[in-house]
């Protein structure tokens, strides 16, 4: 190492042979990788045609929806879904006279996981009220759903 100390312009050669080769080795993986899905992505039960609406809350918020006023065909399915990590009891109450029975049906009763889906049977127009804890109506928050 002793030659070094006496040539600078030798020190910055080995320097940059030692940035292009670990700009080399580096680089030399380039193996394209495929997209993993995420624990978030849809599942295989839902389709095209499904609307669905992600709700969440914490201690103290009102209940915050990923979509609102929603609009359905007859036939469409609606699919309520609480956001990932949320485990707390939730209530769905309706308004409008038989709004969800008869112009939406509950098509599965799936409480264990808080996912409920209901599918949109003949025209009208109402909303579902979402209820944190069963029993905040004061946080809840007001779903509204038009099917055409």
């Amino acid at each position: 190492m002793r030659f070094m100390q006496n040539k600078p312009w030798a020190v910055v050669f080995v320097g940059l042979l030692l940035s292009v080769m670990l700009l080399i080795v580096g680089c030399a993986n380039l193996t394209p990788v495929e997209p993993q899905p995420s624990p978030t992505s849809p599942s295989k039960q839902t389709t095209e045609k499904d609307v669905k609406v992600t709700y969440n809350y914490n201690a103290t918020d009102k209940v915050q929806l990923s979509a609102n006023n929603i609009v359905l065909k007859v036939g469409q399915r609606l699919i309520l879904e609480p956001a990932q990590g949320l485990t707390k009891n939730t209530r769905f109450s309706s308004s409008g006279e038989y709004f969800f029975g008869d112009i939406m049906q509950q098509e599965t009763n799936q409480q264990e996981t808080g996912r409920v889906i209901f599918i949109a049977k003949k025209p009208g127009k109402g909303k579902l009220q979402i209820i944190p804890n069963t029993n905040e109506t004061a946080r809840a928050v007001d779903l509204w759903v038009t099917v055409e």
